[in-house]
């Protein structure tokens, strides 16, 4: 796959992310990807995606992904993205907020057969929590808030 081609495979996830189709990560993601930045309680792999979508798409069902940066070289992709959306649904077990919430980020993909085979990603989930009025008790969640090699 070239460069050009793993950077509309990720349009395509960024596409996934704000409507919820989660087909559409069968199409672009290897059934061997793992994610080395896994959201909590989401598998590490490739359901574990359709997962985050599902559970951000409930949490904020108005939310606006946008990759605002993207770089592709060879097999991988860089990326900033940012959303914005309203807390309508239970995220991470809090409850709906019905604040509004602006995040962003940063990620590494690797493609592999032309597919997105590794993930890793960097966003504030602790500052994300706060900002929408949510205790700072992670619970289990700091552990999975660790890179995992």
């Amino acid at each position: 796959m070239s460069a050009e081609e793993n950077r509309l495979a990720m349009q395509r996830i960024e596409r996934a992310f704000n409507t919820g189709d989660v087909s559409i990560v069968d199409e672009v993601v290897h059934e061997d990807h793992v994610d080395h930045t896994a959201h909590p309680g989401d598998e590490a792999n490739r359901e574990g995606l359709k997962q985050q979508i599902a559970t951000m798409r409930n949490a904020f069902p108005d939310a606006r992904f946008e990759i605002t940066k993207m770089v592709a070289e060879g097999d991988w992709v860089a990326y900033e993205w940012r959303m914005q959306g309203t807390q309508r649904g239970e995220l991470f077990g809090h409850p709906a907020s019905g604040k509004t919430l602006r995040h962003h980020g940063a990620g590494f993909v690797t493609f592999r057969d032309g597919k997105m085979v590794q993930h890793r990603s960097g966003d504030n989930l602790r500052g994300m929590l706060n900002e929408l009025g949510h205790s700072p008790e992670y619970r289990d969640l700091v552990g999975r808030l660790t890179p995992q090699p």
